[in-house]
């Protein structure tokens, strides 16, 4: 689970949550549902038998699963806000799930990740004030979300990856709302370079992962729902960059499935931007983002070159 390296954090997802779960029942099926996908992983020829189990669970959790309101400060606020960061924990693990259809872009846990600020943002001084159990997870580092929206990442001294807001700017429509979106999600990648680089722990890696869908502007999920190349670019960038920490059950296999896939769907003259998460995905173990060249601004193609 999420920091759960962290002692106070273990504690609350060890003790805390499932005391919680046994007043809440949809934290109850959500938590049925997480253990029965775990089992899933560890024990892969019980998989096809417990899929039906855990998606049976989480269906259930998602029927009863109550939305808050900015006044509901009620008994349950704290377990309606585990339900969501579990919730969104799962649709990262569906990920890795077997599928025989085309890729598609992970718009699911974009989505559902995101309501999970929404959910926080709406009670963040409630839970704060009352010294909740879930202030130890907001606390733990590295603290990427806060409730003021403030993206530290711009401070990020390198920037590595300003070629993907550069490539092909004038072939395609942009807005405010696009630029915020493209900019944003490029610095975020840059801190998470400077992370990996750092050598930063496996779960710190996996934290700055788990930020992207809430901390970067929502309408970038809608930039990838519609298949824009740079956002699906941004997306396989994010996920060869966690390959390196990707031994954890829920996370295991997805780096891979989601470069592969992007490589899949992304038009030709956006190619040339896979070879670096390619490379990354397919390295020798341990090998670092640093280890790989990235493309230089001489080398892009023109865009007359492709016609």
């Amino acid at each position: 689970m999420s920091s759960a390296q962290l002692p106070s954090v273990g504690a609350m997802w060890s003790v805390t949550v499932p005391q919680m779960a046994f007043e809440y029942e949809p934290l109850l099926h959500t938590l049925l549902a997480i253990g029965a996908a775990h089992r899933s992983t560890m024990v892969p020829e019980e998989a096809n038998k417990l899929r039906p189990a855990h998606h049976g669970y989480i269906d259930s959790s998602l029927q009863q699963h109550r939305s808050l309101t900015y006044k509901d400060t009620g008994p349950e606020v704290e377990s309606v806000c585990i339900n969501a960061i579990l919730i969104s924990l799962y649709t990262i693990f569906l990920r890795s799930e077997p599928s025989t259809g085309p890729y598609e872009p992970p718009i699911l846990w974009l989505s559902v990740a995101r309501g999970v600020r929404v959910i926080l943002q709406s009670v963040y001084w409630t839970l704060v004030n009352s010294k909740s159990s879930l202030c130890s997870l907001f606390f733990a580092q590295p603290s990427i979300w806060n409730k003021d929206n403030k993206f530290s990442f711009h401070d990020v001294p390198a920037k590595p990856f300003q070629f993907l807001l550069q490539y092909r700017r004038d072939e395609e429509e942009w807005c405010q709302e696009t630029t915020e979106a493209y900019s944003k999600s490029v610095g975020y990648l840059e801190m998470m370079f400077l992370a990996v680089s750092e050598e930063q722990p496996d779960f710190v890696v996996r934290r700055i992962l788990n930020g992207f869908p809430p901390v970067v502007p929502s309408h970038f999920t809608q930039l990838a729902s519609e298949r824009r190349p740079r956002a699906l670019v941004i997306l396989a960038y994010l996920f060869a960059m966690v390959k390196i920490s990707e031994d954890m059950w829920w996370l295991k296999g997805t780096p891979n499935r989601e470069v592969y896939g992007i490589d899949s769907i992304v038009p030709i003259e956006w190619k040339w931007a896979m070879s670096w998460p390619l490379q990354l995905i397919s390295a020798s173990p341990g090998t670092r983002c640093y280890e790989i060249p990235l493309p230089a601004i001489c080398s892009l193609p023109s865009p007359a070159s492709t016609v």
